[in-house]
């Protein structure tokens, strides 16, 4: 069978007749399935685009029933609608059996060509590609939220790739046939200064120099109508060109309005740009691409398996958020992974920095943030700034950096699914200690680094910082035993190293026995909430709840790692139920807080050692520790010798050469409570 949904929504028997979809809601499931094919789609996810929260006795029902219908459509082929049990339900299609991936296969394909200086293979590619479109894109599939976007992205991918086209036909000189299309292309997308560009180039080179400069004072007159704003400087470098006569900068290979001319500075130097930074996003690198950041100068070291996933997932998806705790060293390797992927976004790639935004900051606060970083400036009163925002990323496909989110977590959700919603060439890739929850999100989980890595990051800083220290097998052992103790956190191992210019490792490691107040002070450049790793600890619990806040520290009494019946009993009481317990320690693993450890039994989790170290410093000061850990003594005296220890310390599925301070502070208050066997069943 083949599928179409670039027009009206169809399914094509081998010999080419096509098979009736009758009624509405039958269109938009088989659409909702073939454009999400071949993942999974959830079973309250389709009833509620099918829906829309509009009443209806039995939605599961329902649901079966229209399953059902399809499949009775599909005859000898329904082993192609597949159920997920508990789940959903998925199209489990091949290459091309869809029109959408066999355009999007094509498009690649002629970019490809466009790339290396085909011009005639790209343009037959191109032209094959678009001759599958039959109208707009899936035609009688209704207005859900879900189709509405989809709809808005491959009609965004119809557009390039008409640009292309239009650009591998100008490198064969077709300007004169290229006019009447251009000028068609333009009068539908007026604020596309790409196409702009384009027709001026086609005008120019069919001979009409004039027309291509009115071409480019109507664009003015739009652009400061609608919007407020003035063309590019891509555009108005094209305007220059034509004035010029400079046919090279004219008919050199280029896409749409990019690479006008090559700009002034270094190859790829790329700027950092954030909210306050008082300065707006500079052109980069030969390709003339707008917005930037600029990787840090110190050598990026392991994570080399993270790094390959984190840039596979945004390659194949428009929404990927790195989450983890403070200090796993989220925004560092999201840097590195926009670095790699430069030239895959020829509009560019932007920072948008919010930690300096205060907790809690809206959606207006937000949107200002990524204008800034944007460089859009203040709209007037009749434009709304978000529009402006839109109809400056429309048509880009651009990266965004959007860096620590977590304290602004619905804002920014907010403002990133509107913007993904209006602008279907955006990509983004977000760090937070939580993931935002849009529909479509990837959240990659960054964990500490293995021992080894955290190992040789100790190293490779120690040398930059204090190069006469030196490196034996004795130093290696200590910073081994340094790196363990601090959970192979990034942060907190490059806090340790900065003590390196006063300390040996030997030094470093006998202090951190006494606590990690030794880690109190990072460099200047530092951001705040990474001055010390108790400020970072900081940044997270003043963004938890009350009730998070107390299970947080409740749950520090709980050495190793314990289940769900352990924290009940820990951190339940007459004011907070078991139940309520449970759903926190859901909470706290979404921020981040706590690691799940899932094994052939059931679920477990566990404290980082340097986080339990600062909860436990929360709890003793909020004055409950006594009550807890009683609690603690008195349901392991009922549990079995087994079920009461918490299990052995672990780090990335390693035992620790030796328990740590906190882990003998918990077996002594055991021990006074209840005996010494007692303790040792809990800490061995």
């Amino acid at each position: 069978m083949f599928f179409q949904v670039l027009g009206p929504v169809q399914m094509l028997m081998q010999h080419g007749a096509s098979l009736p979809l009758r009624g509405a809601r039958l269109s938009t499931l088989l659409a909702l399935l073939l454009v999400q094919a071949p993942a999974v789609v959830k079973r309250d996810f389709l009833i509620e685009e099918l829906w829309a929260g509009r009443p209806v006795k039995d939605p599961v029902n329902a649901l079966h029933l229209h399953i059902a219908k399809l499949r009775v459509l599909l005859g000898k082929n329904s082993g192609l609608l597949q159920t997920r049990k508990g789940l959903g339900y998925r199209m489990g299609l091949s290459a091309d059996m869809l029109d959408a991936t066999r355009f999007a296969r094509l498009a690649v394909e002629g970019n490809d060509h466009l790339d290396r200086g085909r011009p005639a293979e790209a343009a037959a590619v191109l032209q094959e590609a678009l001759r599958l479109w039959r109208g707009p894109a899936l035609a009688g599939a209704g207005d859900s939220v879900a189709i509405a976007g989809e709809r808005a992205r491959l009609h965004e991918l119809r557009v390039v790739a008409s640009e292309h086209l239009a650009e591998a036909r100008l490198a064969q000189g077709q300007h004169v046939a290229l006019v009447p299309e251009l000028k068609a292309l333009v009068a539908e997308h007026p604020l596309r200064e790409s196409l702009r560009g384009l027709l001026m180039r086609a005008l120019y080179g069919a001979g009409q120099q004039a027309e291509a400069l009115e071409v480019f004072d109507a664009t003015r007159g739009v652009l400061r109508d609608a919007l407020g704003v003035s063309p590019s400087p891509p555009l108005r470098a094209l305007h220059a060109a034509l004035l010029a006569h400079d046919t090279h900068a004219l008919n050199a290979p280029r896409r749409g309005l990019t690479a006008t001319t090559p700009p002034p500075g270094p190859q790829n130097a790329l700027s950092r740009v954030g909210p306050g930074s008082g300065s707006g996003p500079r052109t980069t690198g030969e390709t003339g691409r707008t917005g930037g950041l600029v990787p840090p100068l110190d050598a990026f070291v392991g994570r080399r398996a993270d790094l390959g996933t984190i840039t596979a997932a945004v390659r194949r998806n428009r929404l990927v958020t790195v989450v983890g705790p403070g200090g796993v060293g989220k925004t560092r390797i999201a840097l590195q992974a926009a670095d790699s992927l430069r030239e895959e976004f020829p509009d560019g790639i932007c920072l948008v920095e919010l930690a300096s935004l205060p907790a809690g900051a809206g959606p207006d606060r937000l949107i200002a943030a990524f204008a800034e970083a944007l460089a859009i400036p203040d709209s007037p009163d009749w434009i709304p700034q978000l529009a402006r925002l839109k109809a400056a990323l429309a048509g880009k496909r651009m990266l965004l950096v959007v860096d620590t989110c977590e304290h602004v977590r619905q804002g920014a959700a907010h403002t990133v699914d509107t913007l993904m919603r209006g602008c279907s060439a955006l990509t983004v890739l977000a760090t937070s200690r939580e993931a935002l929850a849009v529909p479509g999100e990837t959240a990659f989980p960054l964990r500490p680094l293995p021992l080894g890595e955290a190992v040789e990051l100790f190293r490779a800083r120690m040398t930059a910082a204090t190069p006469d220290l030196g490196w034996d097998d004795a130093t290696r052992a200590s910073a081994a035993a340094v790196c363990r103790r601090l959970d192979c956190l990034p942060l907190a191992i490059e806090l340790a190293v900065g003590r390196t210019r006063m300390l040996t490792v030997p030094d470093i490691e006998a202090r951190l026995a006494d606590g990690l107040h030794i880690l109190s002070q990072a460099p200047v450049p530092a951001p705040e909430r990474h001055r010390s790793l108790y400020a970072t600890l900081d940044w997270s619990h003043e963004l938890l709840g009350a009730e998070e806040k107390r299970v947080f520290r409740d749950l520090s009494v709980l050495g190793g790692t314990w289940d769900l019946d352990a924290a009940e009993h820990v951190c339940a009481d007459a004011t907070l139920s078991g139940a309520e317990v449970v759903d926190t320690v859901g909470r706290l693993v979404g921020k981040s807080l706590l690691a799940p450890l899932r094994g052939a039994g059931s679920s477990r989790f566990r404290m980082l050692e340097t986080v339990r170290v600062y909860a436990q410093h929360k709890l003793v000061a909020s004055g409950r520790e006594e009550e807890v850990r009683n609690r603690l003594a008195a349901w392991t005296s009922t549990q079995p010798q087994s079920a009461a220890r918490s299990g052995p310390e672990l780090h990335s599925g390693r035992l620790l050469a030796r328990p740590i301070a906190p882990a003998w502070r918990d077996a002594m208050w055991t021990a006074r409570s209840q005996g010494a066997c007692r303790s040792c069943s809990l800490t061995s």
